[in-house]
């Protein structure tokens, strides 16, 4: 009897460790949000700051409504490139060609550690 209780906890703490490691951490919006925000190296106008985080902010709701979605993870990943294509489209109308890619560099390196989290997140850019 010893040895079957023994049996069941392994059996159990190793169900726990698997979904721990499968298990994706999720990535505050708000953090997100500030993460997309921080252009202050980019020396933007005003008016492009504020268009831009006013950008950002809706762009963070799309992002949250792929994320949170029921689709599988192939599916999120499939909307979040096309996320992606309109975003580059609409920051190069916003910003600029040369503002544009000096964004998406800044970004790619704010970014990292929130991809890290939550590895769909490097597909926005």
């Amino acid at each position: 009897m010893k040895n079957f209780m023994k049996l069941i906890v392994v059996i159990f703490v190793f169900l726990v460790g698997l979904q721990h490691v499968n298990a994706q951490e999720t990535v505050l919006k708000e953090v997100l949000l500030t993460t997309l925000n921080s252009v202050n190296e980019l020396d933007l106008s005003n008016l492009k700051t504020e268009d831009l985080m006013e950008y950002n902010a809706g762009l963070t709701d799309r992002i949250y409504e792929i994320l949170e979605s029921d689709k599988v993870e192939k599916e999120k990943i499939g909307a979040m490139k096309i996320l992606s294509n309109d975003t580059e489209r609409d920051l190069t109308d916003l910003l600029g060609k040369k503002m544009h890619k000096k964004y998406v560099k800044l970004m790619e390196d704010q970014l990292k550690p929130l991809i890290k989290k939550d590895k769909t997140l490097k597909y926005l850019f």
